[in-house]
């Protein structure tokens, strides 16, 4: 077995955490730092504490939409269980990114304790979490018809930014008529578990309505966590919420520590081309990340004693 092969978890670790480190530093190198750390230093407590408390729902809920889907795989969870269950996903996919992905281990844990398919089980998170992805989606082409932005106006750096400068300036007139995209969004969500888990196509619009409500907490949260850094909103909230539905994606591609760094990339360049605090955008990145770590760390307790998840509550409901 070569030395790459024995020990690739260990380097996608690495790499991991160089990649995110790097990316942090650009975008510090690129805003005003102690400005960053005023505005998170500054902030309302009590904001924050709801704010933290509105994300923690916002998972609830995502148990819940996961446990939907269960349903027709079908494996009988209790949601209790279904919610340790997803704490335990969480801790390992924020805390443990280069290891067993939180996802895997779920699919590890309900095979081993329910006898339930695996090819079925790997299908049903991933479906799970492409509605999220699709409701992202909605709420973007709902959001571009009223941000305010003038991509002809902003000046960028040469290079590879004036590639991206470019491909905006020629969608530019085409953006108030994504809001259209919406039902072909939907549609394609639709027929996506129609030709590749058609078992789960009963739950499509329950399990959307349940993503619709969850990014709509997270996005109520993201506002929470500005009005708690005394961010100047003045009706630049949906540009705000944007940016932060943008950084979801781009935190989702598997290559930094649970989308630090890209999260915040994100931010800088969209506030540069919105015209928006790129201190507080960023700063806004940071604490999200944070509560997020914070939320999660509960899950621990059952990646360490995961016989806990399954013991002391009724499976049948």
């Amino acid at each position: 077995m070569s030395f790459l092969k024995k020990h690739s978890k260990a380097i996608k670790l690495v790499v991991k955490i160089v990649l995110s480190a790097l990316a942090l530093y650009y975008v510090f190198s690129k805003i005003d730092f102690k400005q960053t750390i005023g505005a998170i230093k500054g902030i309302n407590i009590y904001y924050l504490m709801l704010s933290v408390l509105v994300y923690a729902i916002s998972q609830v809920v995502s148990a819940f939409r996961l446990n939907t889907f269960y349903k027709y795989v079908p494996v009988k969870i209790s949601s209790i269980t279904n919610i340790k269950l997803y704490w335990l996903g969480m801790f390992y996919n924020l805390f443990l990114p280069g290891g067993v992905g939180g996802d895997g281990y779920k699919v590890f844990l309900i095979n081993k304790y329910k006898n339930a398919p695996v090819k079925r089980l790997i299908g049903t998170v991933f479906a799970d979490r492409l509605s999220g992805l699709a409701v992202i989606l909605v709420y973007l082409c709902g959001l571009v018809y009223f941000i305010d932005y003038n991509f002809d106006e902003v000046t960028m750096p040469q290079g590879g930014y004036k590639l991206v400068h470019d491909i905006l300036v020629w969608i530019n007139p085409y953006l108030n008529y994504f809001i259209f995209l919406i039902p072909l969004v939907a549609a394609g969500y639709y027929m996506y578990l129609r030709i590749f888990s058609r078992h789960l196509v009963g739950a499509t619009w329950k399990v959307f309505s349940y993503s619709i409500l969850i990014q709509g907490l997270q996005m109520i949260s993201a506002i929470i966590i500005l009005t708690s850094m005394g961010t100047e909103l003045a009706g630049r909230q949906d540009d705000y919420l944007f940016l932060f539905l943008l950084s979801s994606i781009m935190s989702a591609i598997p290559i930094s520590l649970g989308g630090l760094g890209l999260r915040e990339m994100t931010f800088m360049f969209g506030s540069q081309y919105l015209g928006l605090n790129p201190d507080h955008a960023v700063a806004l990145s940071l604490l999200f990340y944070l509560i997020s770590l914070f939320v999660s760390i509960f899950g621990g307790y059952y990646a360490y004693n995961p016989k806990a998840i399954f013991k002391g509550v009724p499976e049948v409901e």
